[in-house]
């Protein structure tokens, strides 16, 4: 589940606070910066806020900031701020990449003081903490766009500093999704500042737990863990509360449980991986019949039929037309591709592997082949794979250290013509 949008600007929620002089850029109304990524670093001063930027390998056009990733020189954006600053919120836009390496880094002069900071769920507001003693007025700072995904704000936001108690949570929700019976951790993290007090935290759905209702600020930082325990088929929500000092933070959560295991004893379905919508990796058991064609991209939520078959990957389906991408590799995909295996289509298995992303929908990878396919000839091709290797030349001498030339490759049942280099 995506998390929904949070609002531009933080508003101080001590009784009694003065709100902070936050500064807040929309990237997604401006063409006044670079038109195209260039490794030529370029400067722009920002019409509304005064700031002056300072881009390498960014783009301001198309409705977002678009910092390009690179494996050595990312793209970044640089600048100063006239306020003291202790959180910067970036938006992400609608379209940026939901790859785990879709990170950024955020230098304070030429420190990095947060590293490797995921920012790939779209449409969401991050929000990174400035460790103290790096928060004045007039510091530089420079978000880096980290590896080789492209990171995409639609807005930033500058928020002053302040002397008055604050709380400021990361999530504003979270989605979890289990089999029946399963459990799932995730982990909420946050800052309090300004207050020596223990932070109150409860959770009104007793099927979401919590390792302690009170909390120090550190342990905040470093994040808690919610645990959700899959109790019944169904959705359900919850509403996660911190309080201190006379501020409230709430978190809403919300998770689905399918009505199935993820056991060998008792798979998931193809419409279960699809409603699980890669929230819980598992590794899980999953059963569907094999299709006679395999994955192409997806379309409306679902992987479609390539229009030529590949061995590196399966088609799973069921009765009602629903369909998931399994990769296969290694011994796997020597048994189940049908490229090599037409017959398996048609027939009902159980594979178990990782539930993620695959061809742009829930899919399954690290897949291992557990049963379902006739049993004649499977033990054969497992045992062609485990078979030592043997080398004869062409007048059927076998050949300990084959060199140079055309020879006779024997593994088991499967014997072919190789030439050896």
């Amino acid at each position: 589940m995506k998390k929904t949008l949070l609002s531009l600007a933080i508003l101080l929620l001590g009784l009694g606070a003065a709100k902070a002089e936050n500064i807040v850029e929309d990237w997604s109304t401006k063409s006044w910066g670079p038109d195209k990524q260039s490794t030529t670093v370029s400067t722009a001063t920002s019409p509304s806020t005064g700031i002056e930027y300072t881009f390498y390998n960014t783009k301001t056009t198309g409705g977002y900031a678009f910092l390009k990733g690179n494996a050595t020189t990312g793209g970044y954006i640089s600048f100063s701020l006239p306020i003291e600053c202790s959180e910067i919120q970036l938006k992400t836009s609608s379209a940026c990449s939901e790859a785990t390496g879709n990170t950024i880094s955020l230098y304070a002069g030429e420190k990095e003081v947060v590293k490797n900071y995921a920012v790939n769920s779209r449409g969401t507001e991050y929000k990174i903490t400035i460790p103290e003693g790096y928060r004045s007025a007039g510091t530089v700072y420079k978000i880096l766009a980290n590896g080789s995904k492209n990171p995409q704000f639609v807005s930033t936001t500058y928020v002053e500093a302040t002397t008055n108690p604050t709380m400021s949570i990361a999530q504003a929700e979270i989605g979890f999704a289990t089999p029946l019976n399963a459990t799932q951790e995730q982990t909420v993290s946050g800052t309090v500042e300004n207050t020596t007090e223990n932070i109150s935290v409860s959770v009104d759905n007793s099927n979401f737990s919590l390792a302690s209702t009170s909390i120090t600020a550190a342990e905040l930082s470093e994040g808690i863990v919610v645990t959700y325990t899959g109790k019944a088929a169904g959705k359900e929500t919850a509403t996660l509360k911190f309080e201190v000092a006379g501020l409230t933070q709430t978190v809403a959560l919300s998770a689905i449980t399918v009505a199935n295991e993820g056991t060998e004893a008792n798979p998931l379905t193809v419409a279960d991986v699809l409603a699980l919508q890669n929230l819980n990796a598992g590794p899980f058991y999953v059963t569907g019949i094999i299709g006679d064609k395999t994955a192409a991209n997806a379309k409306e939520g679902m992987v479609t039929e390539a229009t030529k078959n590949e061995a590196t990957n399966i088609i799973l389906k069921d009765s009602e037309g629903n369909m998931i991408g399994v990769q296969v590799s290694g011994e796997t995909r020597t048994i189940l591709n049908i490229v090599d295996n037409p017959s398996n289509a048609g027939q009902t298995v159980i594979v178990k592997g990782n539930l993620e992303n695959y061809f742009g929908a829930p899919g399954v990878k690290n897949t291992e082949y557990v049963s379902g396919l006739p049993t004649n000839g499977i033990a054969d091709i497992v045992a062609d794979e485990n078979a030592p290797v043997e080398y004869f030349n062409l007048q059927g001498i076998r050949v300990e250290n084959p060199e140079n030339g055309l020879y006779i490759r024997r593994q088991g049942n499967k014997v072919t013509k190789v030439i050896v280099k």
